[in-house]
């Protein structure tokens, strides 16, 4: 669940689960029970990232049940793009950073939706990190805030571009206009 003092709330859209969850949150914080990592095919086609993520959900649930092992973490979604999802262990000061550009993909399963995955880029392998949430609007609201962490640092760095292509044009126009006497 989103945990933030201040800023507009927003109730839940389903009945069936009672809470509410911050509207503007600059860096959400999330409760999950780390369900573990696998590696991707090197072959990753953003078409098939569901049904990859599905594999790599189940592969991490067969795996979970020989071992029984869950592990509470918390996700912390930030507009910063290196540090877009800062992933730590409950008890522990590990924690662990995923850049939003590293980032390749991210959604609920499509079989249980409070099942919450990410494929990221980590040391030149792909890796789908596997999450479960008490619900299915906590695990869709870790989804929303990532894809809008995304985009708002993706709009950031627009402007920038913008900002810096007119700067460089402003002096190419100095040092090539004409001197008039």
């Amino acid at each position: 669940m989103a945990n933030s003092d201040s800023g507009p709330k927003r109730k839940f859209s389903s009945e069936k689960y009672k809470g509410y969850y911050e509207l503007n949150d600059k860096e959400p914080i999330f409760t999950a029970r780390y369900l573990g990592v696998t590696n991707v095919d090197a072959s990753f086609q953003p078409e098939r990232a569901h049904e990859i993520s599905a594999r790599c959900v189940d592969k991490l649930h067969k795996n979970l049940q020989d071992s029984g092992k869950k592990r509470k973490v918390s996700l912390l979604i930030s507009t910063n793009v290196s540090r877009g999802l800062t992933l730590t262990e409950k008890g522990s000061e590990k924690e662990a950073y995923y850049a939003l550009c590293d980032i390749a993909f991210c959604s609920t399963d499509v079989r249980d939706e409070s099942i919450f995955s990410f494929i990221a880029d980590c040391d030149g392998e792909l890796q789908c990190h596997v999450f479960s949430f008490k619900n299915e609007e906590s695990a869709k609201a870790v989804c929303m805030a990532l894809s809008n962490a995304f985009s708002t640092a993706h709009g950031e760095w627009m402007r920038k571009q913008k900002r810096e292509k007119a700067k460089k044009i402003s002096r190419q126009e100095i040092t090539v206009s004409p001197i008039y006497a």
